[in-house]
């Protein structure tokens, strides 16, 4: 029997077929087979990063191993013989010292919930190891890395410290920090060993499943052996296997040939008329020869704008082993993708060889293969013909964010001009139009003989393509105009980009400019006071090195125990108001391995998962299983026990339901709630005018909509529960110990000392697991209460996206009467927030009444507000909500009112201002000047007027951020008197925030240690009983207070002892006050009666963002050029903590206003669901200069340490990227239509298709 080999760390590892099965990827193999959970799992399609590992991979035609970053979910481990494998664990420890990348990002403070960690610092290492790499490098090669606590800023300055044009100006600050010992050899490049003779050598191998066979060959000849040998067959051709992550399997094969070592299918050659690929280079390798063949041989010139294009195709890891042929064989498959390499390939006439089991070699087009049967034939080579200077070549992909995303349109043009501009021949050709859809050959017919650049051939040519391109529709692509006139757009920037000097007009050439994104930098200004440290010292979180070395556990990393059980959820597909008839779990159950059904009448107590007792603002129940009545699509029905997650999934899926659907269709938005008049509206609350002016010049009306947004913790809705002998231990990803408890034992029917919870940390919230996840640890209980079996659930990303609900949808109406200067003389508006099926318990409506416009006069204002409850997902509190909502609606209506009557939007706001909020003027004023507005004012009307088709925006933000003081955390210090050393442990949840380091850093300060002699454990129910909710970035805080009042009842205890002994050290004390039988444990609560709380029931953090953006009008595209952050945190008790949750909120919030889209079916069923189709903000989407402030000598005198909060205000202020977006494209709109209006309102997310179809075009307006 043949044995599969490869290295991970230093420890070979053979497997045979008997071991694992042909589809086990190395994530499942390093996590549950090497116990190696530093190397994470999310999305299991390459879009999210956290798999990443490297590897060393010998390459077949050079012989020479290479170091490559992979995506551990889509590698099947039958591909990694020979490979030697490296995780975060293997690179640097504390006992041989920590590789470079290691610790760059402890140092940056580049971590947070530190979920994304270990794949960042693989990624990295891969880079590192590769040789010289610059700072432009660092940023192209984490496409495929999402983090979305950081914002990224910290992450890349950590990594563009190790390039080798590293510079100052743009790392920002960060920690000297000397104690963390680097690896001796990792300061030299490290030496790869070949991991086996026997493992390099050219033995094909056959792995026989029973019912499969995986074939690793290295010849053309042997693939169609096996393939004519089994003709019968289903097979699968195994080049990267990275289409996975874009269509999933939904049947093995019976055959799995791997093509990685077929020299013939990797190597290349030329002559002078054409380039010869091998049809199975990786993306990666074809990439980087193009570029060298481009500079050395003329005619092939073009090739670097293919390895451009190439570059926009997915990310790193992916290109790394993805392949031509497969990128080519999926579109084969699947003639809807919009395949780049199929684009750029056909685009320039290239051709493919291909050979069958006949062994006769035959060539076709592209266009032609797409029909061809391919069954029994594989693509050899791919045939690039020479261009000579007489032709003309460009492609375009454009994109929802600026990396790892599919085209919204893909586009490239090749036009051969004579020597007076005459085209000669012209190829154009589109993906993303329609599946049938290659070239636009009338187009291209039309072109042949005429002048170019003349404007009548261009419109000509335009017009034709408005006839011939006819997009489809198929949700959630975006619309056909959007499309077509897109297309059309990206043909007449290619028309600018090769148009003479002399034939285009001055204002028309930055039009045909592909952007080019400069490296990125940040600054941070803060100030700290020394003589407090470890308080106020800007320091790394005091988990970072475990997170960067894959020590740091997160619940669903903890061990299997015997007899560990999964379970997954079975979830309703039909609409909501639909009827289930009937439940017949039998054929799922059959299945070997599965274990168990639940459902609603199996639950021993409450069907619901927000008990009011957990959460005291609650009022009503919400069901853990549907009763019988769908309340919104993919409502959980019940949970399948198996003895695999993957099992447990598939068994899921097995489970047969039966409906009756509902007569009326869902209504799903706000808006459907109100044309439909529906009884699901309720009015919350209303203020009415109290002083309204008479000085009306200028009514305004408006509208405003905003869309829900996922939250995106890296770790999903997991629990782990484990049946004990005084009840169940549970690991909730909660943010809520007391929830989880209780929640528990009411569904359970048990008493509450039964269950024992208890959190480390979690992999990311932000306000998704502070009542949701009851519905994910309730069924996790559940399944091991009746089981009495361990039992681990954690929710797919698709799962969790299709049934947990996202922030608040809101939308407003609005009538305003103004005077001339812009002063609001009334208001009438009317506010709505979407709650969803089961809205009631987080119902943001009074809190968004009462931020609404908060800063400024609202005597004359009349708002009422409303809850609404579409038949969608219960919404859930989600980053700053309500004030987000609340804070972008008011200032919409200021920049509604200064583009209406043609004023300074900073100016209308300064009109309107209450003079019971004197600081936010004093915040407007110093926002001014440090980010010098005026000046950048001036310079960007300047840049407008001097282009037609690029147009630059700024806005500028302010905020006044509530914070209430709420809450009930205990705090638990333990001093031990060998050492001294302390323990503390708290109610609160660690999930990236910074809270233990806060934690750390106030007990060292306190107690007058060093930070290093405090440990921060665990949080549990025995220790922190009754804890409520971390939320609302005030439990760092009130967690701070308490650990300073334990800490003081422990000197309060020791100074007897203290007195006796004042020169004693801190060791010498302790030990002496344990002999002398001193309590050396204290405990706090921390409650918002405290006195230091000064009566206070909360208090008020100010802010400012300037946003400044340029934006492609021909393309919609828009990078936003600089943000300045001015944050009102008092006397920071982390600076570089506070640093990283100012940034990180703001890029969340940028998300959600440019790239963020949520759509739904007719249905209701969930369209963007999965990081193909779902899209936050990446790597190169951030502020390309980033600067943040913490205004100095700025103490908060009544605050907990003189502090404030930070987490979530600054999410508020990226409204303004939305506002500033709007700036350019209103210049843009007053030149295409004068009589339009500049202003357009909020409606969703300002994304591509948003900002293109705003931006009026008309192919008319098209001249040179």
């Amino acid at each position: 029997m043949n044995v599969l080999k490869f290295y991970i760390h230093e420890e070979e590892h053979a497997v045979k077929a008997s071991d694992v099965s042909p589809h086990t990827t190395l994530n499942n193999y390093l996590r549950k087979k090497a116990n190696l959970t530093g190397t994470k799992n999310m999305c299991f399609e390459g879009g999210c990063g956290a798999c990443i590992v490297a590897a060393a991979i010998k390459d077949p035609t050079t012989g020479r191993e290479e170091i490559l970053a992979v995506n551990s979910c889509l590698v099947p481990l039958y591909m990694c013989s020979g490979w030697r494998i490296f995780t975060a664990e293997s690179i640097g420890t504390s006992r041989t010292g920590y590789h470079p990348v290691q610790k760059a990002l402890v140092q940056f403070n580049g971590t947070q919930c530190g979920f994304c960690s270990s794949g960042m610092v693989m990624n990295m290492y891969a880079l590192y190891e590769s040789g010289d790499f610059t700072m432009r490098d660092v940023e192209n090669s984490f496409g495929g890395n999402i983090c979305r606590c950081t914002g990224y800023r910290p992450i890349m300055s950590a990594f563009k410290s190790l390039a080798s044009d590293a510079s100052k100006e743009h790392l920002g600050t960060f920690s000297d920090i000397e104690d963390i010992p680097v690896c001796k050899k990792s300061k030299e490049k490290c030496e790869i060993t070949c991991a086996s003779p026997c493992a390099n050598s050219k033995r094909s191998l056959c792995f026989d499943f029973g019912e499969s066979k995986w074939y690793k060959v290295f010849s053309i000849n042997e693939v169609l052996d096996i393939l004519e040998n089994y003709s019968d067959a289903t097979y699968m051709l195994v080049g990267g296997n990275t289409a996975t992550g874009v269509h999933r399997r939904t049947q093995e094969p019976d055959i799995y040939i791997a093509l990685n070592n077929i020299e013939t299918l990797l190597n290349y050659r030329m002559n002078d008329r054409n380039l010869i690929l091998g049809a199975n280079m990786t993306l990666t390798n074809a990439m980087k020869l193009f570029y060298k063949l481009s500079k050395s041989h003329q005619n092939f010139s073009y090739l670097s704008k293919l390895a451009q294009h190439i570059d926009l195709i997915a990310n790193v890891p992916v290109r790394n082993i993805g392949t031509l042929a497969g990128n080519l064989f999926l579109k084969h498959e699947h003639h809807e993708f919009a395949s780049d390499i199929y684009l750029i390939f056909e685009s320039v006439g290239a051709t493919l060889t291909l050979v069958g089991t006949d062994r006769e070699e035959t060539s076709t087009t592209l266009e032609d293969y797409l029909s061809l049967d391919m069954r029994g034939k594989i693509i050899k080579n791919i045939v690039l013909p020479a261009l000579d200077r007489t032709y003309k070549y460009q492609s375009y992909k454009i994109t929802p964010r600026a990396q790892n995303a599919h085209a919204l349109v893909n586009a490239a043009f090749l036009l051969k001009l004579d020597a007076s501009d005459k085209v000669e021949s012209a190829r154009i050709v589109y993906g993303a139009i329609n599946p049938s859809f290659t070239h636009a050959k009338k187009s291209e017919g039309c072109l042949i003989g005429k002048n170019l650049f003349d404007n009548r051939t261009l419109q000509t040519l335009f017009q034709t393509l408005d006839e011939e391109l006819v997009p489809n529709h198929v949700l959630p692509d975006p619309s056909p105009e959007f499309r077509k006139k897109l297309a059309i757009a990206l043909c007449y920037k290619f028309i600018l980009s090769i148009a003479p000097d002399d034939k285009v007009s001055p204002r028309n050439r930055s039009g045909g400019k592909i952007y080019v994104r400069p490296v990125s930098r940040g600054t941070q200004d803060y100030e700290t006071n020394e003589s407090l440290y470890p308080l106020t010292q800007p320091i790394p979180k005091i988990e970072a090195l475990a997170q960067c070395t894959g020590k740091a556990q997160y619940i669903m990393d903890m061990p299997d125990q015997p007899g560990q059980l999964y379970a997954a959820f079975v979830l309703a597909k039909a609409p909501a108001n639909s009827t289930i008839t009937s439940i017949n779990p039998n054929k799922a159950l059959k299945m070997k391995g599965v274990k168990a059904f639940y459902a609603k009448d199996d639950i021993p107590g409450d069907n619901d998962f927000t008990p009011t007792e957990a959460f005291l603002e609650f009022s009503r129940a919400e069901e853990m299983f549907c009763s019988g009545v769908v309340k919104y699509y993919f409502q959980p029905i019940g949970v399948i026990v198996a003895d695999s997650q993957e099992l447990a999934e598939k068994a899921a899926d097995m489970v047969q339901v039966n409906y009756v659907e509902a007569k009326e269709k869902p209504l799903l938005t706000i808006r459907d709630l109100i044309a439909a008049k529906s009884n699901k509206i309720s009015q919350e609350g209303k203020r009415d005018a109290t002083k309204k002016g008479n000085d009306i010049k200028n009514v305004i009306k408006g509208r405003f909509d905003i869309s829900w947004q996922y939250h995106y913790a890296m770790e999903t809705q997991c629990c782990f529960v484990v049946p004990s002998e005084d009840g169940l231990d549970m690991y909730p990803s909660t943010q809520s110990l007391g929830a989880a408890q209780i929640a528990a034992a009411k569904v359970l029917k048990i008493p509450t000392n039964e269950i024992n919870v208890s959190v480390r940390r979690i992999g990311g919230a932000y306000g998704a697991k502070i009542s949701r996840n009851g519905l994910v640890s309730n069924a996790a209980a559940l399944a091991a209460y009746k089981l009495q079996k361990p039992v681990k659930l954690s929710m797919p990303l698709i799962t969790n996206m299709n049934a947990i609900g996202k922030r608040n949808p809101f939308t407003m109406d609005y009538e305003v009467g103004v005077n001339d200067k812009g002063v609001i003389q009334y208001l009438n508006a009317s506010l709505y927030t979407d709650t969803g099926s089961e809205g009631g318990n987080e119902n943001p409506a009074a809190a968004i009444l009462n931020t609404f416009g908060n800063m400024y006069n609202r005597e004359p204002w009349d708002v009422t507000v409303y809850s609404a409850r579409s038949d969608t997902p219960t919404a859930t509190w989600c980053r700053a909500p309500s004030n987000t909502e609340a804070i972008a609606a008011m200032e919409s209506i200021m920049e509604h009112i200064a583009i209406e009557l043609n004023l300074d939007p900073i100016q209308v706001r300064l009109e309107n201002l209450s003079q019971a909020t004197p600081d936010v003027e004093k915040y407007i004023r110093d926002m001014m000047e440090w980010a010098e507005v005026d000046k950048r004012k001036k310079e960007i009307e300047e840049f407008n007027k001097a282009n037609r088709w690029i147009k630059k925006g700024i806005s500028v933000v302010p905020m006044l951020y509530p914070i209430p003081y709420f809450g009930y955390w205990h705090v638990l210090v333990s001093v031990y008197q060998l050492d001294g050393t302390v323990s503390v442990a708290h109610g609160g949840i660690e999930m990236g925030q910074g809270i233990n380091t806060k934690v750390a850093q106030v007990c060292a300060y306190a107690l007058g240690i060093p930070l290093e002699m405090v440990k921060i454990k665990p949080s549990n129910s025995l220790t922190s009983p009754n804890a409520v909710t971390t939320e609302s970035s005030f439990t760092s805080e009130a967690v701070c207070l308490a650990t300073l009042h334990a800490c003081g009842i422990l000197k309060e205890r020791m100074k007897p002892v203290k007195e006796k002994m004042p020169n004693a050290s801190w060791k010498e004390l302790v030990r002496q006050c344990y002999l002398e039988y001193v309590d050396l444990c204290a405990t706090s609560l921390f409650q918002p009666k405290l006195p230091d709380l000064n009566g206070l029931s909360g208090y008020m953090i100010y802010g400012m963002a300037c946003a400044e953006v340029e934006t492609d009008i021909l393309t919609g595209v828009s990078h936003i050029t600089r943000v300045d952050i001015l944050e009102d945190t008092g006397n920071s008790m982390s600076p570089e903590i506070d640093i990283g949750q100012v940034e990180g909120a703001f890029v969340m919030g940028m998300g959600y206003w440019t790239s963020e889209q949520i759509i739904f079916n007719e249905k209701g069923e969930l369209l963007t669901n999965r990081t193909w189709n779902y899209k936050p903000p990446g790597v190169k989407d951030i502020p390309i200069d980033f600067r943040v402030k913490f205004p100095k000598k700025n103490p908060f005198p009544l605050g907990i340490l003189k502090s404030k909060a930070t987490a979530e205000p600054p999410l508020c202020m990226s409204c303004s990227v939305a506002f500033a977006i709007r700036q350019a494209v209103g210049a843009a709109r007053s030149e295409a239509n004068a009589n339009d209006d500049k202003w357009y309102p909020i409606d969703g997310p300002s994304t591509v298709e948003n900002s293109f179809l705003n931006s009026l075009h008309d192919y008319k307006q098209y001249t040179l």
